[in-house]
This record gives structure tokens, C-alpha cells and sequence, in this order.
């Protein structure tokens, strides 16, 4: 269309319906870095590889993109995109303009999509979460902690029977929220139904036992949108509150389907983020998890996996309070590398600190976090010396302690699990 040259406006300034992406970009060799803008913009909507007479004029000035900001230190280029590029309540659409075949281009050496901002027009045309934080504090009568989960282990290899177990001794020993882990679905030694069957019974049994609500989120990452649907079904006729689903495996019109459906299930949805570092981990190319977070907010996924800053799995502090921000504020000013985003009708998402976690870890988790999260554990409570009982409550004894300003070492000398925790982790 001869017009690349042409998307390079840093006099631009935004317009209030301007959807606005943030790309980390490396030309290839050869390749100038304003070149490189310019077919970026272009190939992610209106342009293609030459001349052609099809759009009119006056649409394509409308249309255009504009590349109003580039900082060649950083490799930080800002683009905006009219609103009409995109339909609307259409995630898979979004990404196949903003991060679709400008990954392929041979112009380019490395493309990250670091952050997207939602004009509100479009956030508007999205549900959010049908629960968000209030509603899962209503739903387990938790105003004002910290929630504490814990993921069945080992990951797969238990039956229906011994997974129900573990996760009834979690309960008992103070865990909120027990849930199956990634890969765990609907195989032979411990099939789904059975699972969610024998799982809940022993929820209701904690629940007498303790006085406390318990729920339990089954994972209904399915092969088809038909028997993922199906599964929540079963959950929700069975008793059930929660349901898992992994999100990129699945793919984003699972989820935007399972959203739909959720107003007649009305399931809390807990997202695992599992698959995600293909895209994230990689800090000059492909697609940061913050921007995936602000997507599973306007789906609407009730909690997140969002990293721990501590733990096991990758993602710096900086980064992770980034995307809990994303999640929990109805407004996010421009900071650092993330761009203002105002989220208007959208319901908040439960962030999810996750991998690697174990009792001793508490209180530094309520420092980075507050109380808006949901701290889950897996080995760091089955794997305690005295059981999954004990590990449960060594939990609940940290953040009692956390909460209460107490250290960690004070507080175990009146509460066993938690010393014999400190013996083991510290």
C-alpha cells in the first residue's frame, strides 16, 4: 500500500477509542528499526506485502495505525490501533491482529508483546468474572485474610479414593480452597467423575468437622469445548462450587465458551496458567504474561495463577505485583512498563501465588501481596514431616502469626506444625 512510512507519527496522540499495544521489538540485521515499525503496525492490520488498490483511501486513512512512540534504547515501541480493527468480545480476533503473523516476519530478529491497553469501549463489550474477589470471600466467608489452597500431590498417580483423602486432611488441618493439578483430568486410575464424586463428600465431611467452608476446584480441561462443558455440568450437579480449566492448552475460545455457559453454571472459574512460560518466559520475544492476565480478566476467569516472586517458579517481583495489580484495581495509572488501563464494569480476579511454596514463606507473601491473594501450596504442605494434616495447619499457624505481627520463631514455640515446618524448610 506504500504506506509504512506513513505509520510513523510521533506527534500522534491517542484517541480516547484507540486501542493501544506495546511491542519490545529487535529488527533483524540490515533492517532499520523505524522500517521494522512501520511493517509491524501495517501487517497487524491494514497492510500488506505489496501495493494493492482494494481499500479505499479515505478508509485507509481512518483505519491506519499510528506509531507514535519508539524509544530505541529500550526497544519499546507504542502503537495505536483504531477500534473498528477489532470485533468486539473477541479475544482470538485481538491476537490474530496484534500478535499474529508479525511473529513470522523474517524483518524482524525478536517481538515481544509486552502490555495491551483496552480502550473502555472495549472492555465494555466483555462479561469479566462472574465472581471476582468479593464474591469468592462471600462465597467462602473470608472478609479479611489471605485464602490458603493447596494442590493434590503427587500430580497424577493417586485414586479417586486417596485423592479424596489427602485433600479431606488438607481441609481439616485450616486449607480453603483444594484443587487437581494441571494434569490431572479424566485419566484411568482416577477418573473425573469418580474423582469429583468421592472429593466432594469429603468436602461436606470437612465442613461438619471444622465449621468452616471448603471448596474444591476439579479440573475440567477437556479435548473438546463439548465435554469441558459437560464437566462443569457434572460439577455443578454434583454439589459443586469451582471449577479448574488450563488455560493455554485449552486456547482462548474455550474459555470465552465456558464464560458464556458460567452464567447458568455459576461456577467460580480458577485459572492455571500452565504452558504460559512458551510465550513469557522470554524477556525479547513473545507475548508477557501480564498481557495474558489482562486478558483473563475480560474473559472472565474468577482467580489467576500470577506467580510468586518467591518459590520455584519464574517471575520477578516487579512483574508479578504488575499483573496483581492488573487484577485487583479498577484503575491502573501508567508506571514503569505498564500503560494505564481503566477496567470500567469488569469485576476484579483472585491472583493465585503458586509453585513452590511452603509455611515459612507466609508471612514474606503477605508483604509482597496483602491480603487479596489466595496462597496455595502443594509440597509445601503434603510434604511436612507429620503429614498433610499438619502441613495444612503449619499454614494457617504462619499467617495467623503473619497477621498478628508475630515471628515466625515465637509463634512455634507454642505451635508444633509450624516448628517442625521451620525444622524442615528453613
Amino acid at each position: 500500500m506504500g504506506m509504512l512510512e506513513e505509520y510513523i507519527d510521533l506527534e500522534y496522540k491517542p484517541a480516547r477509542d484507540d486501542l493501544i499495544c506495546e511491542y519490545y521489538v529487535e529488527p533483524a540485521n540490515g533492517v532499520g528499526f523505524e522500517e521494522a515499525c512501520g511493517h509491524i503496525a501495517g501487517e497487524s492490520s491494514i497492510d500488506t506485502w505489496a501495493d494493492i488498490l482494494t481499500l479505499s483511501p479515505k478508509l485507509a486513512e481512518k483505519l491506519k495505525p499510528h506509531v507514535f512512540d519508539i524509544n530505541r534504547e529500550t526497544h519499546a515501541v507504542k502503537i495505536a490501533y483504531h477500534l473498528d480493527l477489532f470485533e468486539g468480545n473477541s479475544v482470538p480476533q485481538l491476537l490474530s491482529s496484534v500478535a499474529g503473523n508479525i511473529f513470522s516476519m523474517k524483518l524482524l530478529k525478536n517481538l515481544r508483546l509486552q502490555d495491551v491497553s483496552f480502550p473502555a469501549k472495549y472492555v465494555k463489550a466483555f462479561k469479566g468474572p462472574r465472581f471476582g474477589i468479593p464474591g469468592v470471600r462471600k462465597l467462602l466467608n473470608v472478609k479479611d485474610r489471605p485464602l490458603c489452597g493447596t494442590i493434590v500431590k503427587p500430580k497424577v498417580g493417586l485414586s479417586s479414593e486417596k485423592h479424596a483423602q489427602v485433600a479431606y486432611e488438607a481441609w481439616l488441618g485450616g486449607i480453603d480452597l483444594v484443587k487437581d493439578d494441571e494434569n490431572l483430568t479424566n485419566q484411568t486410575f482416577n477418573p473425573f467423575e469418580r474423582r469429583v464424586i468421592k472429593t466432594l463428600e469429603m468436602r461436606d465431611k470437612a465442613e461438619r468437622e471444622t465449621g468452616e467452608r471448603k471448596v474444591y476446584a476439579a479440573n475440567i480441561t477437556a479435548p473438546t469445548c463439548d465435554e469441558m462443558l459437560k464437566r462443569a455440568q457434572f460439577i455443578k450437579e454434583q454439589g459443586g462450587e469451582y471449577a479448574m480449566i488450563d488455560i493455554i492448552p485449552t486456547g482462548f475460545t474455550a474459555l470465552q465458551t465456558l464464560r458464556e455457559e458460567n452464567d447458568i453454571l455459576n461456577l467460580v472459574l480458577h485459572a492455571h496458567r500452565c504452558m504460559h512460560s512458551a510465550m513469557t518466559r522470554n524477556p525479547r520475544h513473545g507475548i508477557s504474561m501480564l498481557v495474558i492476565a489482562k486478558l483473563i480478566r475480560l474473559i472472565g476467569l474468577d482467580q489467576l495463577h500470577i506467580g510468586t516472586a518467591i518459590g520455584k517458579m519464574h517471575g520477578g517481583k516487579e512483574e508479578v505485583l504488575a499483573i496483581r495489580d492488573n487484577c485487583v484495581l479498577n484503575h491502573i495509572n501508567s508506571r514503569l512498563k505498564v500503560l494505564e488501563q481503566d477496567w470500567c464494569n469488569i469485576n476484579s480476579v483472585f491472583p493465585v501465588a503458586s509453585g513452590g511454596l511452603q509455611p515459612i514463606m507466609v508471612p514474606k507473601l503477605v508483604e509482597i501481596f496483602g491480603k487479596d491473594i489466595i496462597m496455595q501450596f502443594g509440597g509445601g504442605v503434603h510434604a511436612h514431616p507429620l503429614g498433610t494434616k499438619a502441613g495444612a495447619m503449619a499454614v494457617r499457624q504462619a499467617l495467623d502469626a503473619a497477621l498478628g505481627g508475630i515471628p515466625l520463631e515465637e509463634y512455634s514455640h507454642t505451635h508444633k506444625e509450624l516448628k517442625v515446618a521451620m525444622e524442615k524448610w528453613s
